[in-house]
């Protein structure tokens, strides 16, 4: 007796990988915008989330191929042909899924860097970036071998791993996304734990780059759906691991570009409440020829030293060591300047040195849009 069909989940699955590209690619633009116009600072960061959006763009095409030959349908209901193909484009899906993790979280990385100077939270970062895309090269050659010859791993004509042996490719790199996603959410309340911001601000900075706790637990989910990744009925059984790795990577995308848009909220609101808008114009920086993240920073650390001559006259006697963190998010756009709580009254004394230095300062805050008053 025949089988009876369950349905199609193919139309399903399409709708759902369509509204999630389209998502990304409207957060992708909304950053560029942001970064070039507003903040006019484009960074390797910025390159990699472009490889990312390429690399999910990809899989959904991917995706849409894979429903084509019956993902979405039990493989009872299927031809020996469309079987083999789709097994053909999901072999090819994984190696995207991994480049498109990847290039998220260097990303991510290349992100943070942005915002310390001290080598000490440096290092880790320039680590991470390295384990990743080296951990991606070795996983990803693994996963292309499988079997021999290649067109093996969907025609079964020739030698294979074992299934256990496929999912603890998969296995291993859940893992390693979800210790990165936990890790690269929880650094930047590391980084901004003694930046001289008020508390409120700190929260909502914490929320925009911790993010990526969401992503963990989309990739924790699928983790310990992991024996779902490679189901013997691929087309139909497969359908639940296959949502969760998509919100995986799109979530992560998207939360990767959500805290740069910060600068282009602020000139939203400026626009929409009639004060003067943040400049959006074509005087575009791209400081690719420097090595240091921090090299299009040029001005704004001045801001917290008094001149020589004050510091030899002694008016200032509770200035705190320049407070970098604080300036990296001020040349973002992501916050905005105010004065040292722990100054008080002694910048009275010291206004015609600061009044020297905040001139520089001044153009660079008017270039990037950034509100001075208290």
């Amino acid at each position: 007796m025949d089988t009876v069909d369950e349905g199609n989940w193919g139309p399903a699955i399409n709708r759902l990988t369509i509204s999630f590209l389209a998502l990304v690619i409207l957060f992708l633009c909304l950053r560029i915008v942001t970064r070039v116009w507003i903040v006019h600072s484009f960074w390797w960061d910025d390159f990699t989330i472009i490889l990312a959006v390429l690399g999910t763009t990809i899989g959904a095409g991917l995706d849409f191929v894979e429903v084509h030959y019956g993902f979405g349908k039990r493989e009872q209901f299927l031809s020996p042909h469309d079987i083999q193909e789709f097994r053909k484009y999901t072999y090819g899906e994984w190696i995207q899924t991994f480049a498109t993790l990847m290039w998220t979280k260097v990303s991510i990385c290349l992100f943070l860097m942005r915002i310390p100077h001290s080598k000490a939270l440096l290092r880790p970062l320039y680590c991470a970036v390295a384990f990743l895309l080296f951990s991606n090269a070795i996983l990803t050659t693994i996963w292309i071998c499988q079997c021999q010859p290649l067109h093996a791993a969907w025609d079964n004509k020739g030698t294979c791993m074992s299934r256990g042996a496929k999912e603890g490719i998969v296995l291993v790199q859940a893992l390693i996304s979800v210790v990165s996603d936990f890790a690269f959410a929880t650094l930047p309340i590391v980084f901004l734990w003694r930046v001289q911001i008020d508390f409120k601000t700190k929260i909502g900075l914490w929320f925009l780059m911790c993010l990526g706790f969401i992503t963990g637990a989309c990739c924790l989910v699928r983790t310990v759906l992991n024996n779902q990744a490679l189901p013997d009925n691929q087309t139909y059984d497969g359908i639940v691991n296959w949502v969760w790795r998509l919100f995986e990577v799109q979530i992560g995308i998207i939360a990767a570009c959500i805290p740069t848009l910060r600068p282009l909220y602020k000139w939203f609101m400026e626009r929409v409440r009639g004060h003067r808008a943040v400049g959006m114009d074509a005087n575009i920086h791209f400081p690719l020829t420097n090595n240091k993240p921090q090299s299009w920073v040029e001005h704004v650390g001045e801001r917290c030293e008094p001149s020589s001559e004050v510091a030899r006259e002694g008016h200032v006697d509770n200035l705190d060591h320049p407070d970098t963190t604080r300036d990296e998010l001020v040349r973002e756009s992501i916050i905005t300047t105010e004065r040292r709580h722990n100054i008080g009254t002694a910048h009275s004394n010291y206004a015609p040195a600061e009044n020297a230095r905040d001139s520089a300062l001044e153009e660079e805050m008017i270039k990037y849009g950034i509100n001075d008053s208290p």
